[in-house]
Formats: structure tokens, sequence, C-alpha cells
């Protein structure tokens, strides 16, 4: 188990992650608590645009060099963080990153002390992750203090978006099947290419699903994730649609090939979804949490996409993202547990197969209807 502080922390800076997390089985739930907590202080890091990119890649680099027990890169990183929260651009950042910030060191700490296999798979996933990040700073040079629509990047290809999303969250999936297989019984099957690779296609849907619903937020920051190639599909660019996070299209033929242009990004939501959801029924129904901790998210993440769907696009309403309500995941927390933990096997599959064909169906009409 993380000490409490942690745990508390966790809960602070992981959102709705945090629901998944705290119903893990104890044999898993401290090192995927405490990778979260390394790769969000990775992600606050990068994110920050109060220092310059080159400092961040730089300290990023750190931080990847510390987690494989470098003992130098861990002193260097911990200066370099002590002074940036002493400077008013570190005082700057939310009170629940600046604590984050500050007890890094003790996450490493734990880290490093870590039983070797556990310690190899953080080390590694949080190596993906970070390798990611540095590759969107490179990408994106402008971003944080863009002023114009020509700053804007956009992703050249549908492999880029791909790639993105497996280092953003798919090795994420790959990290999770590969330490639950090592620690709880009856998971072995779970390391077949198959559904390892069902693993990582849950992660890329839930990143797709970010992807879409920050389109927005994204923009005016200037990154455009959606490839070019779709852009150009539906008469677009993405200088257009970075003056559309500030003015919304008036011109209807606009707004349509938005609307298109949306539907076409939540497909891909939802075919990763489909994707995954063997990956989710392959855990044995005796392993309740763990079961739960999967089917939450996949189907917050389709929840979101029929909200998605129905908004017809994101830069129609770029002040109002979209969310599901507080009252609704606990809605989804109250029905899926019961069924899951009804005595009869075959009936909590059927529950959970209605529920996600319901949900799948929801999504696939507010696209269609897009």
């Amino acid at each position: 188990m993380l000490p409490p502080p942690l745990t508390a922390l966790l809960k602070r800076v992981s959102r709705s992650f945090f629901l998944s997390v705290r119903v893990l089985p104890d044999e898993v739930a401290a090192p995927i608590g405490l990778g979260y907590l390394l790769a969000r202080a990775a992600d606050t890091i990068a994110d920050t645009d109060l220092l310059p990119a080159t400092t961040r890649l730089s300290l990023l680099g750190e931080l990847s060099s510390a987690s494989e027990g470098d003992v130098a890169a861990l002193a260097r990183l911990q200066l370099a963080l002590r002074e940036l929260l002493r400077q008013p651009m570190g005082q700057a950042l939310p009170s629940s990153e600046q604590t984050l910030l500050a007890v890094l060191d003790e996450c490493l700490s734990l880290h490093l002390q870590a039983d070797d296999p556990d310690r190899r798979l953080v080390t590694r996933v949080l190596g993906q992750l970070v390798s990611g990040m540095q590759t969107d700073l490179r990408r994106f040079p402008a971003a944080g203090s863009v002023s114009s629509a020509d700053q804007v990047v956009v992703l050249q290809s549908l492999a880029e978006l791909d790639e993105y999303t497996y280092y953003a969250a798919g090795c994420v999936g790959e990290f999770w099947t590969e330490l639950c297989a090592a620690h709880l019984p009856g998971l072995a099957h779970l390391r077949s290419p198959e559904l390892v690779d069902r693993g990582v296609s849950l992660g890329k849907a839930l990143q797709l699903t970010n992807v879409v619903r920050d389109l927005a937020a994204d923009l005016r920051i200037g990154r455009c994730y959606i490839p070019q190639p779709l852009l150009d599909e539906h008469g677009l660019t993405c200088a257009r649609l970075y003056d559309l996070t500030r003015t919304p299209p008036r011109d209807l033929g606009e707004a349509r090939a938005m609307r298109k242009l949306t539907a076409t990004l939540l497909r891909l939501g939802i075919r990763r979804c489909d994707e995954a959801w063997p990956y989710v029924l392959a855990i044995p129904k005796s392993l309740v949490r763990l079961r739960l901790a999967c089917v939450w998210p996949l189907f917050l993440a389709l929840d979101t996409l029929a909200m998605l769907g129905n908004v017809g696009s994101p830069l129609v309403t770029p002040d109002q993202p979209v969310k599901v309500s507080r009252q609704s995941v606990y809605g989804l927390v109250f029905a899926t547990t019961l069924s899951t933990l009804a005595a009869d096997v075959g009936a909590s599959d059927r529950f959970l197969e209605r529920q996600f064909q319901h949900k799948r169906q929801l999504a696939w009409r507010s696209v269609e209807g897009s």
C-alpha cells in the first residue's frame, strides 16, 4: 500500500482514474498508484509553459534516468524542482501539482525500493510515457505561447495519431496487463499477444476520447491532434479550427464539415472500445475489483463519446467542455458493482454485455446522427 499522504495526493491529482485505482486488488494497487504519481509528475513538468521547452525536455530526461537508478540525475532533478517551487512561476501551479513535485523524490525512493520485477515494469512504462511527452514538446514548439493560427502544428498522418495514443495511454495497457498477470492468480492468459493488444486498445480508446473532448483546449495552445488527411477530407485546416475556438462557425457548410470531422474521430474511438471489450470479459469474474477497474473507464469513455456526438463538435461550445456528470458516474459505479458482485457468473457477464452494447449503440447513434 502507498503511504496515506501519497494515497490522499493520488486522489487529488488523478481525477476519475482514482476510481479504478482504489478498487484494485492490494497486490497491484501500490505499484499502479505509484506509477501514476510518477507519470502525473512527468505530465506536470511537460505541460507547464512556465518553463522553456528545452528545460522541460531536460527535466523529463532527468526523471526518466532517475527512475532507472541514476543518482546524479536524481540529485539534479531534486535541485531543479526545489528551485522551481521557490520561484513565482512554480507557486503559480495548482496546489496539488506543487505538492506532487515536492514529494517526487519520495515517490522515486519508493519506486527504487520496490521488488525488481515491479520496478522494471514501472521504469519501462514511465520511459515510454516520457518519450511521448518529449515527442510532443519537440513537435509543438510553440505550445502554450501561441498567439496566431499559423503557429498551430498538426499531425501529419493517422499513424502519428495512433503512435501518440500508444505513448500517451496504450503503453499503460501493456503495463497494467503484465503487472496484473505477474501478481494475480488466473491471469496468465492475459499475456497472450491478442489480449495484450486489446489491453493496449483500451488505453488508446481512453486517449482518443480525450483527443476529441479536449480539441478546443489543445488547439488554443497550438496542438492539433487531428491528422492532416482527415482535415483535407473535410475541407478544413488546423488554422481555421484554431480561429473557431474563439468565434463559432456561422457558415452552415463549415459547421456541417466540423460535425462530420468529429464523427470520423468518434468512430475511431468507438472501434477502439470494441477492440478492448473482450479484454474486460477475459478477466475472471472472481477478480471483481480488477474487472471493475477496467469496466468503469471504458463505459465512461463510451458515455463521453455519445455526449460528444450529440453536441456535434467540441468547437460548437469551446468554453463548455463535455463531461459526464458526477451523478452519472456514481450511478455507473453503483450499477456495475452490484452486477459484478452477483452470485451467478453468467448473469453478471450478461448484464455487463447488455450495458456495453447499450452504451455502444448510444454512441453509434449519436455519431450517425451527426
